[in-house]
Order: structure tokens, then C-alpha cells, then sequence
């Protein structure tokens, strides 16, 4: 499946003023909160610079106890269904907009060696040009904010970080490295509200 490459934005130094968040491109409180307790301690960056395309790219914080994964992925309408993207799930606990996008908070169920367990993750798609082409209604790029299983309860915290670090995210890949013009209107301070969904 084809996707794209990118990094995070300007300098989020949460506790450490030595470690930037994503290569020193995505800031924000939220990161350190989905870190738990005494924030980031550890940072792993797989393709998450967007330097040339590479269609995927991701980048992992580590905290004492938690850990949460940014990603982003294209998805092509010749190698697979758009509209899949467009709606909630049944798994879906909050519904928010970033810009013109909605995004979804979830809480799934995955399958470990010790039994079914939950993780949580916030995520958008929004239809935008792969990098080079000028149409963006065959292409749909998917950012994802996710706590690894086995998952923390949801709470208003953990839900506002979620929400925060997902519009953050979305502000720097969407905007500032692959110019999807859908969600030139989220705002730049990284603050949604999210609703209610009813999906």
C-alpha cells in the first residue's frame, strides 16, 4: 500500500529540553500527556522526515509507562476502498474536526498472546494529492495518533491529549509538508473539541 514520508513539527521539548518530539517538528503539552507520568523520556523515528517521498512515516514516544505512535499512510483509490476512511466505526468514542476534516477517537479491541486487550487511537483521512500529482480525489492521506495494547482508560485528559496531538500532527504533515488544501483552516494552537459520536 502506498504512503507518504514526512516529520513532526518545530521543537515540542516536553520535560527534556534535550529531546525534541519527532525530530524537532511537532509541539505540544498533549505528547507529553500520552507519555504519562514525567513525560517523554525516549524518542524512535522511522521515515518520519519528509525529506523525499517514502508514501509512509512514523515516529514513537516513549514514556516511564506509556508510549503513543504518530503515523501517517497514503491510500490510493486503485489499491484500495476511499470510503472506508470516511466515517466512523463501530468503535468510535468521540467524533472532532480539525479544519474541515472529522476526526475520529476509537477504542478497539486487538488480539495478544494473552487474549483480546484495548487500544486507543485517534485518526483522520483527508483526500490530498500524493506529492507530484495535482488531482486529490484518487489519493487520501491518513494521520494516526495511538497508544499501543494494552491501553489506558479514556479519560477527559487522555481524551483532550488524544484530540490535541492528532490536530497538531494533521497541522504539520497536512499543511506544511504535503499542502492538502482540506485542512488548511485547522488551527495552529493545536485545540479541538471533540463531541459526542453517535457511530
Amino acid at each position: 500500500m502506498l504512503t507518504a514520508a514526512a516529520g513532526c513539527s518545530p521543537d515540542n521539548r516536553t520535560n527534556d529540553e534535550t529531546k525534541p518530539v519527532c525530530d524537532g517538528k511537532l509541539e505540544g503539552d498533549a505528547f507529553a500527556t500520552l507519555a504519562g507520568d514525567g513525560g517523554i523520556t525516549e524518542e524512535q523515528l522511522r521515515k518520519f522526515s519528509p525529506k523525499e517521498w517514502t508514501a509512509a512515516g512514523s515516529c514513537t514516544l516513549y514514556g516511564k509507562e506509556h508510549a503513543v505512535e504518530i503515523d501517517y499512510l497514503w491510500h490510493l483509490d486503485s489499491i484500495d476502498d476511499l470510503d472506508k476512511y470516511r466515517s466512523p466505526g463501530p468503535s468510535t468514542v468521540k467524533t472532532f474536526k480539525v479544519g474541515s476534516t472529522t476526526g475520529y477517537l476509537e477504542r478497539t479491541k486487538v488480539h495478544v498472546a494473552k487474549g483480546n486487550v484495548n487500544q486507543n487511537r485517534a485518526w483522520l483521512a483527508l483526500p490530498c494529492a500524493v506529492p507530484g500529482e495535482a488531482t486529490r480525489d484518487h489519493a487520501m492521506l491518513e494521520i494516526e495518533v495511538k497508544e499501543p495494547a494494552p491501553a489506558r482508560n479514556l479519560d477527559d485528559s487522555l481524551n483532550k491529549a488524544f484530540v490535541s496531538a492528532l490536530t497538531i500532527a494533521t497541522n504539520y504533515l497536512a499543511d506544511d509538508v504535503f499542502t492538502c488544501l482540506a485542512s488548511s483552516s485547522a488551527a495552529t494552537s493545536g485545540s479541538a473539541s471533540p463531541t459526542a459520536s453517535s457511530g
